[in-house]
């Protein structure tokens, strides 16, 4: 899915039209992460240009703490996706 965004040029505040794009991604994974809909692999996926440690650690910075998960079958499916990405 593409989803087109205007913003007035005033609102980039020393910042290119990429970097904007870049920081709605990653605020949006970490929103995403945060209330249960991502896994952190998943959401460093959705970023595009971070790992899955990369990730966890702009969540350290922004003070949200790291999921846990609430069954087995949560863990295994995190599991599988990481090892899709070896």
């Amino acid at each position: 899915m593409q989803l087109t965004l205007e913003i007035p040029n005033k609102y980039l505040v020393n910042q290119t039209p990429e970097e904007l794009t870049r920081l709605l991604k990653l605020n949006t994974a970490i929103d995403l992460y945060k209330n249960g809909r991502l896994s952190a692999g998943a959401a460093a996926e959705f970023v595009g240009d971070l790992d899955r440690y990369q990730f966890l650690y702009e969540c350290q910075k922004r003070g949200v703490e790291p999921q846990t998960y609430e069954s087995v079958k949560e863990l295994q499916e995190e599991i599988e996706m990481l090892a899709q990405e070896l």
